[in-house]
């Protein structure tokens, strides 16, 4: 009797682990055949017009160090406006933002969430001025070209296009594992699902909108996991998430374990919302019709975080050593072939012997992860910003906030048709 349990929980734990595997597995091999689009030839180049929203929960320093970087753009600067959601960040570095050609709305909240300040900038953008809003974090730095990039890709008002997200650090072991991190994600779900015609996944950061989408789809989105929200509100309505590579934006890393357990514990909530309502509604939409797209957002919802799947996967490998467990080999085979994968999914470039150290922390950052399901119960509630190398935090006095927000609503419709 006792043997039989153990083989039926060791049987049960090897299908779920082989689901997690062969996932991962399957579209890091579909990556390696992705090809990217190539422009139009022989027809002329439309100039879309892009409004770059970047919400700035506090943090002045770093809205002040990325937005000057963000400005010079090789694309005309009448076709793209920088328009900066200034929650809580000090009079004084509103009044230097001003200083620069840019658009500035501040604005306060009792429980700040990356939703609402997103709603609040696209309730006073004004109808038929820009043709795509682009979503960037305060610390996003987007590469000279990214906005001609992207608009080459969308010369027929396609709806939703993610850009190519990448560290611009590599100052701590952890920075290097989560820009590792970030690099298999692209890999995995994004070429190898676009290299089959599925849609690529969101990045919360780096991706372009078309205007009158993304205000429908945002007027019902309010959570601080408004990524999510998207991916499943284009998913249902058959609008497929296209994919950039050439469209780069520079992302800060986290540089230690306290802010990658943060950062991971509003991972796993959001990874979790609505759990059996969306795996439930993939399946119909996918039987009743045929929406593969919808489906296999639904599956993505069944799989652990990478961190979690080569972890365990190399716990379980060890089984391999005991004779009592039956499908030992197994398990040590499905190790293998995760950490194949993710090396396949790694760029030539990023290996050196950073990623050795990084390596190294592996076993922590799955201690941390495993941590992080403990947290989850309040990381939906509020807007958690992720904590930079350099970061001052002082609200608006509300006083101040009332008589600025006033004023510059009043003179943000003009700027923004300037």
């Amino acid at each position: 009797m006792f043997s039989f349990l153990i083989h039926s929980i060791e049987f049960v734990v090897l299908l779920w682990m082989s689901f997690n595997v062969l996932y991962v597995s399957f579209f890091s091999i579909c990556g390696l055949f992705y090809k990217r689009q190539k422009p139009p030839t022989g027809k002329r180049i439309i100039l879309n017009r892009f409004v770059l929203i970047v919400p700035s929960y506090k943090n002045d320093q770093v809205i002040l160090d990325s937005v000057p970087k963000n400005i010079d753009q090789n694309y005309p600067s009448d076709k793209f406006k920088l328009f900066v959601i200034a929650d809580s960040l000090k009079p004084e570095t509103i009044e230097k933002l001003l200083s620069w050609p840019i658009s500035v709305l501040p604005v306060s909240f009792d429980e700040s969430t990356k939703a609402k300040a997103l709603n609040k900038a696209l309730s006073v953008l004004p109808d038929n001025t820009f043709d795509y809003a682009v979503v960037l974090d305060i610390d996003n730095v987007m590469g000279e070209n990214f906005l001609h990039h992207l608009n080459v890709r969308l010369q027929s008002s396609e709806e939703v296009i993610q850009g190519y997200r990448t560290a611009k650090n590599s100052d701590t072991d952890f920075a290097v594992l989560d820009g590792i991190s970030e690099q298999i994600n692209n890999h995995i779900f994004r070429k190898g699902h676009a290299a089959i015609k599925l849609s690529s996944t969101l990045a919360g950061s780096a991706m372009a909108v078309r205007m009158d989408v993304f205000k429908d789809a945002m007027k019902n989105i309010h959570s601080a996991v408004e990524d999510k929200e998207l991916e499943f509100y284009f998913m249902k309505n058959n609008m497929k998430v296209l994919y950039e590579p050439h469209a780069i934006v520079y992302d800060e890393k986290v540089q230690d374990s306290k802010v990658f357990l943060n950062q991971r514990t509003r991972w796993v909530a959001s990874h979790y919302l609505n759990f059996t309502a969306i795996l439930s509604e993939g399946i119909k939409k996918f039987l009743l019709h045929r929406n593969a797209d919808f489906l296999d957002k639904a599956f993505q919802r069944l799989i652990l975080p990478r961190v979690l799947i080569i972890g365990f996967s190399f716990l379980l490998s060890f089984l391999y050593f005991i004779p009592l467990f039956n499908f030992g080999p197994l398990f040590f085979y499905l190790f293998i072939l995760c950490a194949f994968s993710y090396l396949l999914a790694i760029p030539s470039r990023f290996v050196d012997k950073k990623l050795i150290h990084a390596i190294l922390k592996l076993p922590y950052a799955f201690i941390l992860m495993i941590l992080a399901y403990f947290k989850i119960n309040n990381s939906l509630k509020v807007f958690s910003h992720t904590h930079h190398a350099i970061e001052t935090v002082t609200a608006v006095k509300v006083e101040q906030f009332a008589k600025m927000s006033e004023h510059m609503q009043g003179e943000l419709l003009p700027m923004l048709n300037d």
